[in-house]
């Protein structure tokens, strides 16, 4: 019995220490994981905001979440804003095809209207209205975008510089249709 009951003792060690060896590897393993799944969030939003991340979901502070949902609303009315634009310039393009180029009198003087400047204005009256009004509602979300603080934090100010120069590129386009079409800024 004395070597039976040896090869149990010897069969329960090796056993144990096999299981040990598993516990080791798979601590092992479990650390390296997290290790690698906190590395990207640690170099990315440090300390505070990798905890903020794990325990609330989110890495940024809530006044500066706040104000970045108020960009992402600002961009949705950018993005309608910018379709209105696109259509406008597919309908003064539509204008100009399906207008008679007439010579302009070279008798005419400067305080003359001219009709050729017009002619989109004859063809789409509705036009120096839209452009108007894409015009005011380009001037709010600009407006809009500047009450927005960015409190520090360099993403969010390089977001709002950003979408102020693609406020800027619409306005500046819009400002180019007007005058295309013959309509002068007041």
């Amino acid at each position: 019995m004395n070597s039976s009951a040896l090869l149990r003792r010897t069969a329960t060690q090796q056993h144990a220490a096999h299981e040990s060896k598993i516990k080791i590897a798979l601590t092992a393993t479990t650390l390296t994981a997290i290790s690698l799944l906190l590395y990207k969030p640690l170099s990315k939003y440090g300390i505070q905001g990798t905890l903020r991340l794990i325990w609330e979901g989110d890495a940024v502070p809530p006044h500066i979440r706040d104000q970045l949902d108020k960009l992402d609303t600002i961009n949705s009315k950018l993005l309608k804003q910018s379709k209105k634009l696109k259509k406008i310039n597919t309908t003064m393009e539509m204008a100009k095809l399906n207008s008679v180029d007439e010579e302009v009198d070279a008798n005419q003087d400067a305080d003359s209207i001219s009709p050729k400047r017009h002619y989109i204005l004859i063809q789409i009256p509705s036009l120096e209205k839209d452009l108007g009004m894409l015009s005011y509602t380009l001037d709010q979300i600009a407006a809009e975008i500047d009450k927005l603080k960015s409190h520090g934090d360099t993403d969010l100010r390089q977001q709002k510089k950003d979408m102020s120069k693609r406020v800027v590129e619409m306005m500046n386009l819009c400002d180019s249709y007007l005058k295309e079409c013959g309509v002068e800024n007041s």
